[in-house]
């Protein structure tokens, strides 16, 4: 709890804390007016003496008569509307504070995410990521919720607790001696309470997972007939995480109903007590027996939050422990004001070597080479060969574990490869389009641009039919550009590239995926950009690889050939 209240600020926290001690204490004092009040109204003498009758000194001092109980009730409804301001503003505190800090774990998550290397990136599921910013963080919510409940609950029995003291201290410590005993009686609960929250948070992490992948699969299902199986297969899933719930709602109810039934033969007792052993006035036995009656619900309370909060708690650990994970693998920072590098004579690699954990061989070997700027190269090999791997490393998205990339002769290191980036433009074969209308998917590349520019780049995309959508630019694209033809989303993709004006131009099997009508259309665009801008093509079409000054033939990892397509494509088509 306290590692989860660091991601508030102090002056928050203290904020609340003082709310919660006032809203405790004002609860205490309106319980103790109770005693002179009962004792006025029963004529009783007794109920004035103690701290409690000193709280008749407040209407004397303001000069009211103490012979009728008005003033009292008076000074009664007052303390109370006090008490319910008072809880009202703890309560909006606590609820700004949950939000703050479930806000705070989110971005934080996502900025470390962002700011990690593509090398560690590669490597993890997406739905693991999604499960820990929406389920995850939600939970910690829950945990910082019910613990400042927990915190209340406990201030305000703290409270009581003094209150009787005041009227009985004997009974009082009876009633803390039973109390403590009655909560230590459940908390054998605590590590299975623990285990099920991380045996939740990996369920939920499986349900995502699940989720997203038949999701995905919607299509095949319904082609195969299989809509029953897949829905099975899901529902397997969710089982597993209904019965971690209802494992812990049974444990959560037990402790519940333990605590009621015994707070209830406590209760009795403590009142026998009273009227047998210590024989106390009647108006302060009645006060003492409505404090214990709201002491002994605050003992539940408090026992189920402690509940909720271990069992929840795993979700923060895992919030934790991927942040951990993804700063370890935290690019160097960049400043905002770092200006993008500019390519005029070469893109070159050197001896350039990457592997990848868990695999044999290197996904690229000893490779060297040279692009001159303003060239179009394409890249060609079987499925394997280090083609999206090459890619990566020229657009400084990769480092290499050997070798150096180098701009204008100049070898890039970590940081200077992210101001790389920005000069670079990258087109794949899944056109990435946010659900939203055109003109914002474009500005993803460049959010200043002017409509000159949207025009231009439409233009030497060959995009020219988003002027014919129904609402033009500001035409929903729908998720992931279902709506468009797979050509009318690749040329949208390749116009945000161009937007951008960037020094190279990576297109990744951007065409491999058309009819021949949009890749003509694709291919025409890309040979009005020739001698304009560095491209890197990938693919497989000889159509597309006959733009190319150079092309590239990856085998392996190796470079085993380079020239000219007439001279290249004997050696590649042999090797397929």
């Amino acid at each position: 709890m306290a590692r989860l209240l660091r991601w508030a600020p102090g002056r928050q926290r203290l904020g609340l804390f003082v709310l919660m001690v006032l809203a405790g204490a004002t609860e205490g004092i309106g319980m103790l007016l109770l005693v002179p009040l009962l004792g006025a109204l029963q004529g009783d003498a007794a109920a004035t003496d103690g701290l409690a009758g000193q709280l008749l000194r407040v209407p004397i001092a303001l000069g009211l008569p103490t012979s009728s109980p008005i003033p009292l009730l008076l000074l009664f409804c007052t303390v109370v509307l006090v008490r319910t301001a008072i809880q009202l503003g703890r309560e909006r505190a606590a609820a700004q504070l949950q939000q703050d800090v479930g806000e705070r774990l989110r971005m934080a998550s996502f900025a470390a995410l962002l700011g990690a290397q593509w090398r560690w990136l590669v490597g993890q599921r997406t739905a693991d990521h999604a499960s820990l910013m929406l389920s995850d963080v939600s939970r910690a919510e829950v945990v910082l919720g019910q613990g400042l409940a927990l915190l209340a609950a406990g201030t305000t029995a703290l409270l009581y607790l003094l209150a009787a003291i005041a009227l009985s201290w004997q009974l009082a410590l009876v009633a803390l001696l039973s109390g403590a005993v009655l909560l230590l009686s459940t908390d054998q609960r605590r590590r299975g309470t623990v285990v099920l929250g991380r045996q939740l948070t990996q369920a939920n992490q499986r349900l995502h997972a699940g989720l997203h992948d038949r999701l995905s699969g919607l299509r095949l299902a319904k082609i195969l007939g299989a809509e029953a199986r897949h829905l099975a297969a899901f529902g397997r899933t969710a089982r597993a995480m209904h019965d971690q719930q209802l494992r812990f709602a049974h444990g959560l109810s037990s402790s519940k109903a333990l605590l009621h039934g015994a707070g209830a033969v406590l209760l009795a007792c403590y009142v026998y007590a009273g009227l047998q052993l210590l024989h106390m006035a009647m108006a302060e036995l009645l006060v003492l027996v409505a404090i214990f009656a709201r002491l002994l619900p605050l003992v539940s309370n408090i026992q189920q939050q402690r509940q909720y909060c271990l069992h929840a708690m795993a979700a923060f650990d895992e919030i934790e422990g991927r942040l951990q994970e993804s700063r370890t693998w935290a690019e160097p920072p960049l400043p905002e004001a770092t200006p993008p590098i500019r390519l005029t004579a070469s893109i070159a690699l050197s001896a350039v070597q990457v592997q990848y954990p868990g695999r044999g061989t290197p996904a690229l070997q000893d490779l060297s080479l040279l692009l001159p700027a303003r060239t179009t190269t394409a890249v060609v090999g079987a499925s394997g060969a280090g083609k999206s791997t090459l890619a990566d490393v020229l657009s400084g998205l990769l480092g290499p574990d050997q070798g150096t990339l180098e701009i204008d002769g100049v070898a890039l290191d970590a940081a200077a490869r992210r101001a790389w980036r920005r000069s670079v433009a990258y087109v794949s074969q899944d056109a990435f389009l946010l659900n939203d209308s055109v003109r914002n998917n474009l500005l993803i590349a460049c959010p200043a641009a002017s409509e000159q520019a949207l025009h231009a780049a439409l233009e030497q995309a060959a995009a020219q039919f988003v002027h014919a959508l129904p609402q033009g630019w500001d035409t929903p694209v729908g998720e992931g550009g279902m709506p468009l033809s797979g050509g009318e989303r690749q040329r949208l993709a390749l116009a945000r590239a161009l937007l951008q004006r960037p020094a190279l131009l990576i297109l990744d099997e951007a065409t491999s995926a058309l009819d021949h009508d949009n890749e003509t259309r694709i291919r025409s665009a890309i040979q009005g950009l020739h001698g304009e801008l560095t491209v890197l093509l990938i693919g497989h079409r000889l159509a597309l690889l006959e733009q190319a000054d150079t092309v590239l033939v990856l085998d392996q990892g190796r470079l085993v050939a380079q020239g000219p397509c007439q001279a290249v494509a004997p050696i590649w088509i042999g090797a397929r």
